[in-house]
């Protein structure tokens, strides 16, 4: 019986699996800060279905798919699969047992750490909606059809992409990062050249489920220049190099019990690939470039608490501590080059005001707002409570 048991829960392993993350699945819309998820009790969920249904699409989608039946974007890079929550098997599962895999994760119960925990990012109401949502999928229609949305469809609950350019006055834009935090997050090399020749930041080569991306606008070398001094002014003044500090990200061992932690412990390799080729995720971003483009200062405070920089990010809060934090930066940083192809924080030289008065316009012209937030918050302020932000990329 026990082992029946455990075969059930495995099923749900890959359930609300994260993106990217550092990955990206459709964002969803003012999803509210609530109380933190308790234990799982012994409880029958009363949730909100249709509040489960949009959590779903936005956390859960890029790997069981809007049908639910386990073909989503990632999940080809699962083992094991995805599985079918339409699925009798599922369906069978007590609603204790599925909180406590989705709030835990599949290696605080003794099956695979592919599942990641959630209880640190969703709220305990946001998995008891998720769990009502689970229990409406073995109704003939309640599942979206496994095949590529209609266009009417978007229409008809506000996401067509034709909103991606033409949005309602007022709107709040979800779709591609918030500006305000460039300086911050980006080397200001791999910025330049990728304003001049967007490329692929994740191997999908889009947003999962939005199938948005970075247009090439065909920006001269002077608007480059121009747009690149002023977005390296655009910053967090709530990440700094302090956590950092003294910490040798070169170490050998220190890679080498990051890279543990990214393939066993956290399963980051679900999402993520450290290399062009060869075995790894596809919906988050390409970790083999994160040392030419992210500042390890970011990505510490990323690792710590991602819903600090994006409110509405669809990748997990794990709860890493700070010692892991630096080793997962030390493997990181490794796949991509090593330290020595990392900025600091500071900026070498005080930016010309001339080229960030251009590039400011150039923002305004280019309406880069229809996609992107411009807010510098101090994402560590504790009492700003932020809105809504897009999928991460």
């Amino acid at each position: 019986m026990f082992n029946k048991r455990a075969v059930l829960l495995a099923s749900l392993l890959s359930f609300l699996f994260f993106a990217a993350s550092l990955s990206e699945a459709a964002p969803a819309k003012n999803i509210k800060k609530e109380s933190p998820a308790p234990s799982a009790p012994s409880f029958q969920a009363k949730g909100n279905a249709a509040e489960g249904k949009r959590v779903f699409k936005h956390y859960c989608a890029v790997c069981h798919g809007l049908s639910a039946k386990g073909n989503g974007v990632n999940a080809d890079n699962l083992d094991p699969h995805p599985s079918d929550l339409t699925s009798e098997e599922v369906q069978g599962l007590s609603d204790n047992e599925i909180y406590e895999v989705i709030e835990k994760g599949g290696g605080a119960v003794e099956l695979s750490v592919s599942m990641p925990p959630w209880g640190k990012t969703l709220s305990g109401d946001h998995i008891r909606d998720l769990i009502a949502y689970i229990r409406t999928l073995n109704k003939k229609g309640s599942a979206e059809s496994s095949r590529e949305v209609r266009v009417s469809d978007l229409r008809r609950e506000g996401k067509a992409e034709c909103q991606v350019c033409h949005i309602k006055q007022g709107q709040h834009p979800t779709l591609a990062p918030n500006l305000g935090h460039e300086g911050t997050k980006l080397n200001r090399e791999w910025l330049s050249k990728f304003l001049k020749d967007p490329g692929r930041i994740r191997p999908v080569g889009y947003v999962p489920l939005t199938k948005t991306k970075m247009p090439n606008f065909q920006l001269s070398d002077e608007e480059v220049a121009a747009l690149t001094t002023f977005l390296m002014t655009q910053k967090d003044d709530g990440i700094s190099a302090s956590p950092l500090s003294g910490a040798n990200l070169s170490d050998p061992a220190e890679v080498e019990k990051g890279k543990r932690l990214f393939t066993d412990k956290y399963a980051c390799d679900a999402c993520h690939k450290t290399a062009n080729a060869g075995a790894g995720g596809v919906v988050g971003p390409d970790l083999s470039e994160a040392a030419k483009r992210l500042r390890p200062e970011w990505v510490f405070y990323w690792l710590k608490n991602p819903q600090a920089i994006r409110p509405d990010v669809n990748m997990p809060n794990f709860g890493i501590p700070d010692p892991e934090i630096r080793s997962l930066i030390a493997y990181i940083y490794s796949v991509g080059g090593g330290m020595s192809q990392v900025a600091t924080v500071s900026e070498p030289a005080p930016a010309r005001p001339d080229l960030v008065a251009k590039g400011e316009k150039l923002v305004k012209d280019k309406n880069c707002v229809a996609c992107h937030t411009l807010d510098r918050f101090n994402s560590q302020d504790k009492k700003q409570e932020k809105g809504t932000a897009g999928p991460h990329s």
